[in-house]
């Protein structure tokens, strides 16, 4: 699926990418696994806090209290040695998607179901499953 980025976002990609050995792809990838691990670790108001200013934490988050606990929660994603084990502390009673082999998305709701589709105007549309006939 083609994604349009932003010439300034490429040229910063390109240079990261090359001082961590990666392809551009996989340094773009690398960012959006980590600010999918911010997102869901912070509430919704602490995360548009941080995005609103540039990521700097003084100017997210004025009070010493809150910073020292996102810095420590920053460090504690930054920092974890097992990464699935990180994935499913912070996906645990949450309602996440993923790729799906066969190009489509999956939703896997907190209970563990599993549920293939796409988005369409940003809403979750279930893709009809094709039904095996019965041999016989």
């Amino acid at each position: 699926m083609p994604v349009k980025l932003s010439d300034e976002l490429v040229k910063v990609a390109r240079k990261e990418a090359a001082a961590a050995d990666r392809s551009i792809t996989a340094q773009i990838e690398h960012w959006a696994k980590l600010g999918r691990s911010v997102e869901a670790a912070l509430r919704h108001e602490d995360a548009l806090a941080l995005k609103g200013s540039g990521g700097v934490l003084n100017v997210a988050f004025g009070n010493a209290t809150t910073r020292q606990a996102v810095y420590q929660l920053l460090g504690d994603i930054a920092g974890a040695m097992d990464r699935s084990a990180l994935a499913r502390t912070l996906t645990r009673g949450r309602t996440v998607y993923e790729s799906d082999p066969s190009g489509a998305v999956a939703r896997i709701a907190p209970e563990g179901t599993r549920t293939r589709g796409r988005f369409e105007n940003r809403t979750f549309v279930p893709v009809a499953m094709k039904r095996r006939r019965a041999r016989g």
